[in-house]
């Protein structure tokens, strides 16, 4: 593990800290909430911000990049001790699965890699609840920890990044027992679009371009509940290896004239779906006026709209 000097700032932070009394607070406590008032240093200080401004042409811009580098590894390293410390000593703490959490969060900050598997595994091998609360702030903050969910998600993506997708595959069905928790449909939107492009990457880094494509084609347009840019780029920057970009715009512009529709009962309403086939792919095309739309000219005006309007499509003509 890196060590760099501290500075009065983090001395000053864990001084008031420890002003708090043992027989008043559980240690544990303490070095959680230690953890935390260095971590949030960090916001406070807008490292990240400031180093990404830094002008490094010149001497002095190299030096102040280096020195709010090593401050922003130093307020990290400090951090990470206290929540490790929790995980070490008190493993029947109410706060364990907080700080497995944390200190994988950090650990990725900090790019020990091989850490951040290490303490991820534990949350999935611990008994941690994923509706247990969170403890995040702000009007649309998720009250759920979702422990387990972004643990076995966020192997996943460390595996796919390392170009293992059999193992990245394995955390990713993992997850599947493990839904994430919300109460906002927004969130299940984007968890949606999130699931359909990892495993529409694994599927394709494991060669099976066909499955693959089922899971990311259907998310090409954006539904206005989540967004969808990520997999929309990922998306055409594939297809452009495979086929030549004229021939996709062509075979798209084809699919919107035979577009296809069904209709099904929801809570006994009848509610139309349209349709089309792009690269033998059935996608749904998202909006709320098709669903009760009669004419037929208006319905495929609001086809053309949607896809012809559609990141996706203006992204895959240049």
């Amino acid at each position: 593990m890196k060590k760099y000097y501290l500075f009065p700032l983090i001395v000053s932070v864990l001084a008031s800290c420890s002003s708090l009394k043992t027989e008043e607070v559980n240690k544990d406590v303490i070095l959680f909430n230690k953890g935390i008032a260095v971590f949030d240093i960090l916001e406070e200080g807008s490292f990240d911000y400031e180093i990404a401004r830094v002008d490094t042409t010149s001497v002095a811009g190299k030096m102040k990049f280096q020195v709010l580098y090593d401050t922003r590894e130093s307020i990290l390293d400090s951090a990470l001790e206290y929540f490790e410390e929790i995980i070490k000593e008190y493993p029947k703490s109410n706060l364990y699965h907080k700080s497995l959490y944390n200190s994988a969060k950090i650990s990725s900050l900090l790019e020990y890699e091989n850490d951040e598997i290490k303490y991820l595994e534990m949350i999935l091998k611990s008994d941690a609840n994923d509706k247990e609360k969170s403890g995040r702030s702000g009007l649309m903050a998720n009250p759920y920890a979702n422990f387990k969910n972004e643990a076995s998600n966020r192997l996943a993506v460390i595996y796919i990044q390392k170009k293992d997708f059999k193992t990245a595959l394995k955390y990713k069905k993992i997850n599947e027992k493990y839904p994430l928790k919300h109460f906002c449909g927004n969130a299940y939107a984007e968890d949606e679009i999130r699931t359909a492009q990892l495993y529409g990457e694994i599927y394709i880094g494991l060669g099976d371009t066909k499955k693959g494509l089922s899971y990311l084609l259907p998310q090409v347009f954006n539904n206005s509940l989540g967004s969808n840019s990520d997999i929309v780029d990922f998306t055409i920057k594939f297809l452009k290896t495979k086929y030549e970009k004229e021939k996709l715009v062509d075979e798209l512009n084809n699919s919107i004239k035979n577009y296809y529709s069904r209709t099904e009962k929801r809570n006994d309403d009848e509610w139309t779906d349209y349709y089309i086939k792009f690269l033998d792919e059935e996608i749904i095309v998202p909006h709320w006026e098709l669903s009760f739309e009669t004419d037929q000219k208006k319905i495929e005006s609001l086809l053309k709209k949607v896809i012809l309007n559609s990141e996706f499509y203006k992204k895959l003509k240049h």
